[in-house]
């Protein structure tokens, strides 16, 4: 035997159902980094605050950052080499850590590079220190910069 509902009763049961959802709290899962947008053209400046490398200049350049969530990435175009990708995290605060490590074969040079720092204005500036260790892949002397990057979002 088979049940049927009439037309009313089962417009009065989605009613029903309707109201009860509606009054509930669904806590569904926010996007932590919502307020943390960082993707995008930036315009960033390196000063160097110390050097063992001799005398360097501040070097202002253009980056892109790629987030996807808490994965960070900055690609900085190295002229006469091509691309070198920072990867790292950025936590939901604003603050984030990257580096690399490259080869630049040609120049017979290793480039080690950390970047700690943090977003700041709803994802529009940075400010971060960079350590970067260079090494001579034929002598093997290495020097250290110390960094101090200030951005803002193109």
């Amino acid at each position: 035997m088979t049940v049927r509902f009439r037309p009313s009763a089962v417009a009065t049961l989605m009613s029903a159902g309707a109201l009860l959802l509606s009054a509930c709290d669904v806590g569904w899962p926010t996007d932590p980094f919502d307020g943390q947008r960082v993707s995008g053209p930036w315009r960033v400046t390196a000063r160097a605050i110390s050097s063992t490398c001799g005398s360097i200049d501040s070097e202002p350049f253009e980056m892109r950052v790629i987030q996807n969530g808490d994965i960070l990435q900055f690609v900085v175009q190295i002229q006469g080499f091509g691309p070198v990708r920072y990867d790292g995290w950025l936590d939901p605060s604003g603050d984030f850590a990257v580096g690399h490590r490259t080869v630049f074969a040609s120049r017979g040079l290793e480039d080690h590079a950390t970047v700690d720092g943090r977003f700041g204005s709803g994802g529009r500036t940075l400010s971060g220190t960079e350590i970067e260790t260079i090494i001579d892949l034929l002598t093997g002397d290495r020097c250290r910069i110390h960094w101090r990057w200030s951005g803002r979002r193109s």
